[in-house]
């Protein structure tokens, strides 16, 4: 009897964690077909040919659709994600502001405070309410599906398939101008609009993969050691970004498994560290001979992309040391690039900064939003610490951002989908070690509330304690 009321009681205390566990799968199916079509219409569908972007809509009309058939979830996300919805609303107030004192266009300002700002607030509670529905589990499968799609798509372009063009080039017009398809036609994009944002979008898979299995693998088996699929997952990621030619991932990979062999300390993992760094020491050299002058852009160091690197941090610390209040939303370093050149033009990559923005998201969030980004900083440590169980996965994506422009609250919007995923998770159980540190009051006052919690089920309900 004992036996069954404590089952009775796991059951009780998975169906209060889980927000889904209540809901039919009908409802689940629902949620999950709309989840998933909203982050493919935000990878793939890139704008009218005048207008008001085809994923603007989409976004907007999911939110009302969530509105209207799940308002308390819809209210339970807002609750949840008030700090991230402060800081995009303090943004954009900043931002309009900078853009008057700067004496830029309010019409540019007003789109930008529309396109990055107001669809950051949409899809988070979309997508977020969305997520709640039908679970993070197959957030994740629809976030790994939808840009596993991509991926392959990206390896028949750089396999030089014609579908793979034809499909990317019939998604958008933005690739009609010939300098932009000279350009595609150079590293595959999946369905993305770039590579860059394609390898972002990659990160971002592996991110809600390993941050869901980890979780619920603490929860189901209570494991907290380092898992062999995680590591699995991050080798996918490393052949996506050969097939995309972009090389901040692969780094960020391996600061990941470095930090995550630490984290878990995992003494097999330590050890196969080890083991693949002979290994690729003894390779390198056979591997440099068979490839000779025709390296992949992922094995080069020295192209003016990589150099320009260097221009870019110089270039981006001129211009804010030149006005530390910030340029506004509509800051364009492409267009500045003429005052600086007689200190830019010796460097290598120097040409980089008259066509391409800073590369780099801290520095075009510095410029944009100058010194007073301070200001959001305690609310942005205080969010990230509320997340500290998952930050870890997100690793690969922080140094992507390192060296490109998109990023939280600048142009990259699958973000939130990634983030909806994860805050769909359970809380943590905690382990007897810690339920051990808690002060005897706290404890009481925590068993009290599941009491509480649990004396919610009606008497015979198959959740009800036996």
């Amino acid at each position: 009897m004992m036996h069954s009321r404590a089952n009775a009681t796991a059951r009780a205390s998975a169906a209060l964690s889980f927000p889904n566990a209540q809901r039919s799968s009908v409802e689940r199916a629902f949620a999950f077909a709309c989840f998933t079509f909203l982050l493919a219409a935000n990878v793939c569908l890139l704008s009218r040919t005048a207008g008001v972007p085809d994923r603007s809509l989409i976004a907007g009309g999911m939110l009302i659709l969530c509105a209207t058939l799940y308002p308390a979830e819809l209210l339970l996300v807002l609750r949840k994600s008030v700090l991230i919805l402060f800081i995009a609303s303090g943004l954009a107030v900043l931002g309009l502001l900078l853009s008057f004192v700067n004496g830029a266009s309010m019409r540019d300002a007003l789109q930008n405070v529309v396109e990055i700002h107001l669809q950051t607030l949409v899809l988070l509670l979309g997508a977020g309410t969305l997520a709640r529905i039908c679970g993070a589990r197959a957030c994740a499968i629809a976030i790994v599906g939808v840009i596993g799609v991509s991926v392959s798509v990206a390896v028949m372009q750089m396999m030089h398939v014609g579908p793979g063009w034809s499909l990317r080039l019939a998604l958008g017009p933005l690739h009609d101008d010939d300098v932009v398809r000279s350009m595609i036609n150079r590293r595959p994009t999946g369905l993305a609009y770039s590579p860059t944002q394609l390898a972002a979008q990659v990160c971002l898979a592996f991110a809600a993969y390993a941050a869901v299995r980890d979780r619920l693998r603490q929860i189901e088996i209570g494991s907290r050691t380092a898992d062999l699929t995680i590591l699995l997952a991050l080798m996918v990621l490393f052949a996506a970004c050969l097939a995309s030619e972009t090389r901040a991932p692969i780094m960020g990979g391996f600061v990941f498994l470095v930090l995550y062999a630490v984290a878990r300390r995992s003494s097999w993992l330590v050890l196969l560290l080890i083991l693949g760094g002979f290994v690729t020491f003894l390779v390198w050299p056979l591997l440099m001979e068979m490839i000779q002058s025709s390296a992949p852009r992922v094995l080069s160091v020295d192209d003016n992309s990589a150099a320009s690197r260097l221009v870019f941090a110089y270039y981006g610390t001129r211009l804010f040391l030149d006005n530390p209040i910030g340029y506004g939303l509509t800051f364009d370093p492409t267009t500045m690039w003429t005052r600086y050149w007689s200190d830019l033009y010796l460097l290598k990559g120097a040409a980089g900064a008259q066509v391409h923005p800073l590369h780099d998201y801290v520095f075009s969030m510095v410029n944009i939003y100058g010194f007073g980004l301070l200001l959001f900083v305690p609310f942005a440590v205080r969010q990230l610490g509320r997340a500290r169980e998952s930050l870890i996965f997100f690793v690969p994506y922080i140094v992507v951002i390192l060296f490109h422009n998109a990023g939280p609250f600048f142009n990259d919007v699958i973000l939130w989908f990634a983030v909806a995923a994860v805050s769909a998770l359970p809380a943590p159980t905690p382990t007897i070690g810690q339920f051990r540190r808690v002060p005897a009051t706290r404890l009481a006052r925590m068993r009290a509330m599941q009491r509480q919690r649990l004396s919610r089920y009606p008497a015979g309900s198959r959740l009800a304690p036996r």
